[in-house]
Parts: C-alpha cells; structure tokens; sequence
C-alpha cells in the first residue's frame, strides 16, 4: 500500500477515490471536503484516517470548525462511515471503529464552535436597532426577526405601505415562488414594528454609515425614492419600478455587521434567532415546547414541511437552533 501523500486532493490518494466512488454529486462534495481537510492531519501523524484512534479523530473534528450540531454529526458520520468501509476492506489494524461507541448529541457538543455568534436574543437585536439612525435598518432586522422573509427577501421588497394593517397589527407579505408568481399570507406582528415599518415608510433621506461622518463619503446622505414600497433605494440605484432588489438587504446587514462587528449578521441567522424567541415565547405560555410547538414557529416563518422540501428538514433545524438546549441557552430556563 502507497502512502504517496500529494500537494493537493487526498492523502493517500487511491484509497480515497475507491471510497468515494458511486456516490452522487452532492454526497461526493461533502465527503470529499472532509476528506482533504482531514489529509493536513494525516500527514502530521504519518496514516491514514481510517486508522485514527478517538483521540486523533476528536483532534480532526476540531479542526473542521464545525459552526452547527447539525455540521458535526455530519462530519462525525462521514469519518465513521469511512472507517468502516475501511474496516470491510481489511485496511485497518483492528476491527474496532471509535465512533460506533460514541451514542447522543452531548459529547459531540463539545465541537460546535461558538466564538462566532450566530444566534442573537431580542435584547440583543433591540440593542442593534436602538442605535441604527435610519428606520430603514432596523425595520429590516425586526421584520426578519419576526418572520418576514421569503424567497429572496421577496416578502420584505414586496411590502408597502397598503399592506400594513395598522388597527390588526398585521402585514399582507407576497412571496415570490417563481418568476413572476408569489403566495400571499397574513402575518400578526408586534406593534412594534408596525411602528418601525411605518416610520421607514416616511423616511425620504437615507444616513450613510449610520449617520457618522467618513472621509471617503462624497455625500453623507442620499434621496430615498418615492413610491409605496416601505424599504426603497437612492434615486441613483432602483429599477424602472423603483422596487429595490435582493442587493439592498445584503448590503444593509452586511454594513449594520460590521457597525456592531457582527460578521454572521445574515437574514438566515436573524430568521433563526426571531424563531428561538417565539419558541421561547410560546414555552413561557404553555409551560413545554414539543412538536407542536415547534410545528407552529415553522407555520409562521413560513418554512414548508413538504417531505424532502429543501427548506424544512426538521432534524437539522432541531440539531441547530430549534431545541430546549438552545432556547435555555439563551433565554434561561425561566
């Protein structure tokens, strides 16, 4: 057997391609990534993966930076399954695969990641808005946070102002499902934000960098178009209908991440963390959080639970985010 290592792809090349083979493109593509991370590791210990002890896989499973639960036991499960197709072929020096005697999620929490915050408190988004000059960003976050999205932020470019209800606390959101067709629902929301849509509504001057001066700004403000659209770009940047595009929101969040040094301020992250709190919301009223719960925070941020929909996957939804642990975490057991 050659232990060729090469400068790129896999350590120990041919042993690798002879696991990965059959195996479709998006399976292949995942395998493949901790495969050749995992060749840096390999090398400094002189073998090859699949004769790794517990203690040299726990060493690669760090090194992948896993962000999410849902990311570790996916990693923990391509390593295992590696393992043991090595072990079928008689590659390893015993039959004895570490993973298999690794059972539940607690010891594979201690791999997440959690310098790079990812789930922020209603304290913490008030926090954020509270100190945004325009009503036009923090309408965006508070809006995202309490289940305004849609197919590329189409439920949040669609909204305007006949669309408030302002006696009900309710908005009418347009989802855009395909070009040039969309799906309506009624959505309850906080007055609050009804509040805060109604004001970005008005604003007619947009404050760039939150309203503190910087060299390099020509202007340090810039004309909102006019029309019934509540979140609306420059003059300068609109379409024929003036109806801002996907960019608008990238570059808000974007901008407001860096004001707060917030690098994974992104709607996904903001729509995940409205969904602990209304979990956590729904836990204070009926003293649990079970499957109906739950059920009912995805009904109202509007996430599908078609079978093998890409945007329900209801056990990495519940590895990640959307469980007691992490609704303790970070509301407390109260």
């Amino acid at each position: 057997m050659s232990n060729k290592i090469y400068e790129s792809g896999f350590y120990n090349e041919e042993r690798k391609q002879m696991f990965l083979k059959g195996l479709t493109p998006n399976t292949l593509s995942t395998f493949s990534r901790v495969l050749n991370r995992a060749k840096m590791l390999e090398e400094q210990f002189g073998k090859d993966l699949y004769d790794f002890n517990i203690y040299e896989i726990e060493h690669l499973i760090s090194y992948l930076n896993p962000r999410t639960m849902n990311s570790v036991l996916s990693s923990a499960s391509i390593i295992q399954n590696y393992i043991r197709w090595a072990i079928e072929e008689d590659l390893r020096l015993n039959n004895l695969n570490p993973l298999d005697a690794i059972f539940g999620q607690e010891y594979y929490s201690k791999f997440v990641d959690r310098t790079n915050k990812l789930i922020f408190s209603k304290e913490e988004i008030d926090d954020m808005t509270g100190g945004l000059v325009n009503f036009q960003d923090s309408a965006i976050i508070h809006s995202i946070f309490e289940g305004i999205l849609g197919k590329g932020y189409s439920e949040v470019l669609n909204l305007t102002i006949h669309d408030i209800d302002n006696e009900n606390l309710s908005v009418l959101l347009r989802n855009n499902t395909k070009s040039n067709t969309w799906s309506e629902r009624k959505l309850e929301v906080s007055g609050e934000l009804i509040s805060m849509l109604n004001m970005a509504y008005r604003e007619e001057i947009y404050y760039k960098n939150n309203g503190n001066p910087a060299s390099n700004l020509k202007a340090p403000t810039s004309k909102l178009i006019s029309n019934d659209y509540v979140f609306r770009s420059a003059i300068l940047n609109t379409k024929a209908d003036g109806k801002a595009d996907s960019h608008l929101i990238l570059r808000r969040l974007k901008k407001i991440g860096e004001w707060y040094q917030q690098p994974f301020l992104t709607a996904i992250n903001i729509r995940n963390s409205g969904m602990v709190y209304t979990a956590n919301r729904l836990r204070q009223e009926t003293g649990k959080f079970d499957k109906e719960t739950f059920d009912m925070v995805c009904d109202r941020y509007n996430i599908s639970k078609i079978k093998n929909s890409s945007d329900y996957n209801a056990s990495r939804i519940r590895n990640d985010f959307l469980n007691i642990d992490k609704i303790i975490e970070i509301y407390g057991e109260e």
